[in-house]
Order: structure tokens, then C-alpha cells, then sequence
């Protein structure tokens, strides 16, 4: 896999984790954006509330996607890329398992908003991105053959 290759993976995986930081923005449920839902959310079924920041709202998790999407492609880091994603991931998840198991709400998949589904969409972009990066430099080395020692000659 040459360089370029590998860089327009990480193009690819950066262009998927700025949609998911994006998605933070767009409404998510009842019209509420992602910086409108506490973090407390993604481990609590009750209402929380709303957050007293930015710094505790679940926008901040997303941004921390973008961040780490930018920074992996500028290493062209497959390891760097891959734990952003699966921050993204955890987020999104762990949203929509407390957010169906909250009693208080009725949520069915129509009531979901598009940051939820641009959420969704742009982790299977950055999916595809690390993916197309390709392995790195060690599944391109050959196997060296392995010789055997000499074996020492008969008695005479």
C-alpha cells in the first residue's frame, strides 16, 4: 500500500469524523442538539437535565471525534483514527440504549432526527476510511525463509 494510498484513506476518515463532530450540532430528539444533552445521558436512563456547558454536554465526546479524526490523518495513524472511531461509536450507541430505555419517552427510529443519522452515516465513512488506509508497513514485509543449522558432520 504506497503513501498516497494510505493518505487518501485518512482523507476519507477525516472527512467521516468532522460529520460525526458535525452531527453534534443537528438535532437529535425533540429538537434538542447534541450540546443541549447532558453527558450524564450516555450512562443514565432518568432525565438529567440540561448541561450547565459545553464541557458537559454530549457535543463534547463528538468534538473529541473530529479531533482525534484530524489527528490521525495528519500521522496517518490507523491506531489514532481507529480509537476516535470507536469513541464515536460508544457515543451514538450508548445515546440510543438509554434514550429507548428511558420510561418517561416513546422513542421509536422515526423520532430520531438527522444528527442521529448523520451521526450514523458519517461513522460508517470513517469506518471506510481507516479501513481504506490499509495495513501498515509490517503486513507488506515478506516472511524471511528460515534456514536450519548446518548439522555437525558424522563421527569417523
Amino acid at each position: 500500500m504506497t503513501t498516497r494510498q494510505r493518505a487518501t484513506g485518512a482523507v476519507i476518515a477525516v472527512v467521516g469524523a468532522l460529520g460525526v463532530t458535525a452531527s453534534g450540532y443537528l438535532d437529535w430528539l425533540g429538537g434538542r442538539d447534541a450540546t443541549e444533552i447532558p453527558l450524564e445521558r450516555l450512562f443514565q436512563t432518568s432525565p438529567v437535565g440540561t448541561p450547565s456547558s459545553y464541557w458537559n454536554s454530549m457535543a463534547l465526546a463528538l468534538a473529541v471525534v473530529g479531533l482525534l479524526g484530524v489527528l490521525g490523518a495528519v500521522l496517518l495513524s490507523r491506531f489514532v483514527l481507529t480509537l476516535g472511531w470507536l469513541i464515536g461509536v460508544a457515543t451514538l450507541a450508548l445515546w440510543i440504549v438509554m434514550t429507548v430505555n428511558d420510561d418517561s419517552l416513546s422513542v421509536s427510529s422515526g423520532d430520531m432526527q438527522a444528527g442521529v443519522w448523520i451521526c450514523g452515516v458519517a461513522l460508517l465513512v470513517f469506518l471506510a476510511g481507516i479501513i481504506g488506509m490499509g495495513r501498515g508497513q509490517r503486513a507488506r514485509e515478506e516472511p524471511t525463509e528460515r534456514v536450519d543449522p548446518v548439522p555437525p558432520p558424522p563421527p569417523a
